[in-house]
C-alpha cells in the first residue's frame, strides 16, 4: 500500500509571533465577552465606563491581532489556491470494476415480467 509523504518544504507560519498576534486577539475577545457578562450581570446598575473600557479594549487588541497577523502572514500571497491542484509526487491508478452480468438475462425463461411473485387477491 502506498503511503503519501510530503517532500515540500511549506512554510505554514505558525510561529512564536503568529502564536504572540492570536494571544493578542484571544485575549481581546476574552475582554469583550468579560465587559458584556459584566454589563448583563450588573443589569440597570452596572458600571457603564467599566463595560465600555473592557469592550473598547477588547475590540482594540482584537483588530490589532488580526491586523498584525494579515501584515506579518500576508495569507493573500503565501496560501496554496484552492482551484490549482497540487502535486503530491504520486498519482492512483484508475481501476474499473467488472461489470455485473444482468441475472435475468443469464436466464432465459425469466422475463421481468414473471420475475416477480404474482400478487394475491383475497
Amino acid at each position: 500500500m502506498a503511503t503519501e509523504t510530503n517532500t515540500s518544504a511549506h512554510n505554514t507560519g505558525n510561529n512564536s509571533i503568529t502564536l504572540g498576534m492570536s494571544l493578542l486577539g484571544g485575549l481581546g475577545m476574552t475582554l469583550m465577552i468579560l465587559g458584556a457578562a459584566i454589563g448583563v450581570i450588573g443589569g440597570v446598575n452596572a458600571d457603564s465606563t467599566l463595560v465600555g473600557l473592557f469592550v473598547l479594549s477588547g475590540f482594540l487588541m482584537l483588530v490589532a491581532g488580526i491586523g498584525a497577523w494579515l501584515a506579518t502572514v500576508r495569507p493573500w500571497e503565501n496560501f496554496d489556491d484552492i482551484n490549482q491542484p497540487h502535486y503530491h509526487g504520486h498519482h492512483h491508478e484508475e481501476t474499473h470494476p467488472e461489470p455485473v452480468p444482468d441475472l435475468l438475462a443469464l436466464d432465459e425463461g425469466i422475463t421481468p415480467e414473471n420475475a416477480l411473485p404474482a400478487e394475491t387477491t383475497h
